[in-house]
């Protein structure tokens, strides 16, 4: 392995030095600031290092010497081997690199080989639609051409007859196999050019937008910025659900409270809200709302010990997504599969609908488990993300951005549900619950009934 600069420039320097001046006081460099990690002069220390902490060379050197032991065993021991961790992590991320690449180029080449068989069977049935016209205007062309080849042989026949035997036949058979070949010979247009072939291909538009558009395009995560604006106290337990009507209204309930409050973000001004359940969401598309239901609500989450009850629902319990009027009148219930049998959900607890009209639903499996389930605006189970989240909301790409309370985390998902990043980590926030996002705004509520406001860019 080649040296680096660094190391190679110990290997050249001796061990004595010529003693350097100051520059700017044209002294002998005889001090040192152990705040600055300076060399200075007598006059430096006085001037502008003089509330520093510094001392002669001496007896820096000499302290050094004392600890010089102590100091090149902790950085062997110590640092060095910090370091070569340090460097098999970067190894590993660098295969890691290449196989998050490789994962997407594969993603790339499905989605265009997807792509390319659905051009393949339209190409295929514009071309069965030429071809069936093609078939059918042929059909009729012989048809014709045999009926026409049939008169020309009967013409041909009446004519030869009327050459060998005209001068024998009388006057009136003359005249009636006259008029008999002018019916026939008058009779022989048949209308062949309207079978021409009549289907005609016309080319689509190949624009590059729309080329883009279905294709897909790249991202990079790291042009996506959190920044923390604001942060309130709102109460000292856990704030559970918190849920944006506007740039400036939230729908918040607390840790006890079945029932929601609308909360106004600038004034703090709370009123009680008549739709009560898990969680609420407003839909953007039918408009209203989706809220979950747990056996109509009769116990709180949190208040039920039996966790065979709660986690193991019987036939009469019922874990409902229910989308209602801003009045609550219910438009549509969401409950089974589609084999109209199996639950959804074990316990729906947080509930999202996508810009993209997917619905992100956090269902907990256990005290300490959960998923994220993900379900067509139809009610078609796509996928499920196991990462025992705690909220979801969706941003304008539609990604999803999901909480994990037990780690201090905040992460950001593919509209699938797939992982892609780390947006906030217990350094900003602290046993994050609860989440709400209007336009480019974040707001996260913890566990102990703090709210933080952040601002999500895509830059």
């Amino acid at each position: 392995m080649a040296a680096t600069p660094v190391s190679s420039k110990y290997l050249l320097e001796s061990a004595q030095e010529h003693i350097p001046m100051c520059i700017k006081h044209n002294l002998n460099i005889d001090m040192t600031c152990e705040d600055c990690d300076e060399f200075i002069c007598s006059q430096c220390a006085k001037t502008d290092h003089k509330d520093h902490e510094w001392k002669t060379i001496p007896t820096a050197g000499s302290l050094g010497r004392r600890e010089l032991k102590k100091t090149l065993s902790k950085v062997k021991e110590k640092d060095i081997a910090e370091i070569d961790e340090k460097i098999k992590k970067a190894s590993k991320q660098k295969e890691g690199n290449r196989k998050c690449c490789d994962s997407e180029v594969s993603k790339l080449q499905k989605h265009y080989d997807a792509i390319v068989s659905k051009l393949d069977e339209i190409k295929k049935n514009l071309e069965t639609k030429l071809v069936e016209n093609l078939e059918r205007k042929n059909a009729e062309v012989s048809k014709k051409k045999l009926d026409l080849e049939n008169k020309r042989d009967i013409i041909k026949d009446l004519v030869e007859f009327l050459e060998d035997k005209h001068g024998t036949m009388s006057d009136y058979s003359l005249i009636d196999n006259l008029r008999d070949l002018t019916n026939l010979v008058s009779n022989t247009d048949s209308d062949i050019e309207r079978e021409d072939h009549s289907v005609r291909y016309r080319g689509g538009d190949i624009s590059e937008g729309s080329l883009d558009s279905i294709m897909g395009q790249t991202f990079d995560l790291d042009d996506f910025r959190v920044t923390e604006t604001d942060s309130f106290q709102y109460e000292d337990e856990c704030v559970h659900v918190l849920e944006a009507i506007d740039e400036d209204t939230r729908l918040v309930r607390e840790y006890k409270s079945k029932c929601f409050e609308r909360m106004n973000i600038r004034n703090k001004k709370k009123e009680k809200f008549n739709i009560c359940g898990k969680d609420v969401c407003v839909t953007d598309k039918e408009g209203g709302l989706l809220v979950t239901l747990v056996d109509d609500d009769d116990d709180d989450d949190d208040d039920d010990d039996d966790d065979t009850k709660t986690f193991h629902p019987d036939s009469k319990s019922r874990r409902v997504l229910r989308h209602v009027t801003l009045t609550g009148d219910v438009i549509r219930e969401y409950e089974y599969q589609e084999d109209s049998q199996t639950r959804l959900f074990t316990l729906p607890y947080k509930v999202r609908q996508n810009g993209n009209t997917d619905i992100c639903v956090v269902n907990r499996t256990s005290q300490s488990t959960g998923e994220l389930v993900i379900l067509s605006s139809s009610g078609f189970l796509k996928s499920v993300y196991h990462g025992n989240p705690t909220d979801v909301v969706c941003n304008a790409h539609f990604n999803i951005i999901v909480t994990d309370c037990s780690n201090s985390q905040i992460l950001l998902l593919s509209p699938d549900g797939e992982f892609m990043e780390y947006l906030l980590t217990e350094n900003e926030v602290k046993h994050p619950y609860s989440m709400s996002l209007y336009k480019f705004t974040l707001w996260v509520g913890d566990y102990q009934g703090l709210i933080k406001v952040f601002q999500f860019n895509y830059t």
